[in-house]
């Protein structure tokens, strides 16, 4: 009987998508290249949950963070001491991205999302890149690193804080 749960652990591990999560962690380096070839590079820290809430935290070239949570985001810009709140309609959601992507290939993952094609690679049966053209026509890739699943992110990550004198715009 020990073998046969085994056994089946194991087959699931098998079949179990690199795209399933309850959690997710990781540092990404997202790189956006224009007509022109020329090219921006962003640098932070990223956290999802499979409840559709997702937090990313950019460190380089500008300091910002991007809450998602539902169907609202609020984008916290310290620098312009401002935040934006708009709906998905605005901004793309990778976490629903991921959870909507079919298998085409061995590592390799795809969905269209807002008339947008979106590729996500794996590699060691963790996502590794996310690669899509905006609506601009900028060719986008988001590389991901020490990528984490499952592991215990509190909720109180997900909560936007907005200091007394920061302008709130509303999209």
């Amino acid at each position: 009987m020990k073998f046969f749960w085994i056994i089946c652990i194991f087959v699931l591990n098998i079949y179990a998508s690199a795209l399933d999560f309850k959690t997710l962690e990781c540092n990404f380096t997202q790189t956006i290249t224009n007509d022109e070839n020329s090219t921006i590079t962003y640098t932070g820290s990223f956290y999802a949950t499979n409840r559709n809430r997702a937090l990313w935290i950019y460190k380089t070239p500008v300091e910002k963070k991007v809450y998602f949570k539902n169907k609202k985001v609020a984008i916290f810009e310290p620098e312009l001491e401002q935040v934006i709140i708009t709906t998905l309609k605005n901004s793309p959601n990778i976490t629903q991205i991921i959870k909507e992507a079919k298998q085409i290939s061995k590592n390799q993952y795809s969905t269209i999302f807002d008339d947008t094609q979106y590729f996500i690679k794996t590699k060691d049966g963790k996502i590794s890149s996310i690669n899509y053209k905006d609506k601009l026509e900028n060719r986008v890739k988001i590389t991901l690193n020490n990528v984490e699943t499952n592991t215990i992110l509190d909720d109180a990550l997900f909560e936007i804080s907005i200091p007394k004198d920061f302008d709130i715009v509303t999209q």
